[in-house]
């Protein structure tokens, strides 16, 4: 499953168009609450071929608020932001926060620190950079949300690859079981400096296994 997730998230590279953000790209500026170079090269630690190209990354089946949502031929899912622009009016606030919060854990988790908590999906991959010409009409032509604002070409962006979550929202968990992982998520946080909002049952749900995850929350910075 790992060398599927691995060959799913090679393919990516040629439909994102992946760039360091110390690349200059005329016309887009850094979102100034993003991490700098030095974290960018830990990130591409994974040597992404470019050169390989894909026609299709999987079966779009979701759009919240912030993001659309694949299903990856690996089994797992690919979730991609823009971070100009969430949808809300709020200039892409929501998913720089979001991305902001994703990738200090997954610096963290590269670098053999305490990251994610088994409450959390397992997050498998984590890049920021630009949205290429095959991106941009994949989810332009696959995704409902965009139809008012379509995703540029060179429009900044982050994507992750994460577990898929088979039952979105209670499932067969008790209120108890519920209430104890989201107290462990909004602890979780704070020890990494932040506040997570946004538990409700879309946006979190119940493992094959019976177990708690949470998938799509709000962090803010405290």
């Amino acid at each position: 499953m790992r060398d599927r997730t691995l060959l799913s998230v090679i393919s990516l590279a040629g439909i994102f168009g992946v760039y360091l953000i110390s690349k200059a790209k005329s016309g887009i500026k850094s979102p100034p609450s993003l991490r700098e170079d030095s974290n960018l090269k830990l990130l591409y630690r994974l040597k992404l071929e470019e050169e390989k190209q894909a026609e299709i990354i999987g079966d779009y089946f979701a759009h919240g608020v912030g993001g659309s949502v694949f299903r990856l031929p690996s089994g797992d899912v690919l979730k991609v932001v823009s971070l100009e622009n969430d949808m809300t009016g709020e200039g892409g606030d929501l998913n720089r926060d979001q991305a902001t919060f994703i990738e200090d854990l997954w610096v963290k988790k590269l670098r053999g620190e305490p990251s994610f908590i088994p409450q959390f999906a397992d997050i498998k991959h984590y890049h920021r950079g630009y949205a290429g010409p095959k991106m941009a009409r994949l989810v332009n032509g696959e995704s409902p949300a965009y139809g008012k604002r379509p995703l540029r070409v060179g429009e900044r962006i982050a994507y992750w690859v994460m577990e898929y979550v088979p039952t979105i929202g209670e499932g067969e968990m008790s209120e108890m079981e519920i209430k104890g992982g989201q107290n462990m998520i909004k602890s979780w946080g704070k020890r990494h400096g932040y506040t997570i909002h946004d538990l409700h049952p879309s946006n979190f749900g119940e493992r094959e296994d019976g177990s708690f995850v949470v998938f799509d929350p709000w962090p803010s910075k405290d």
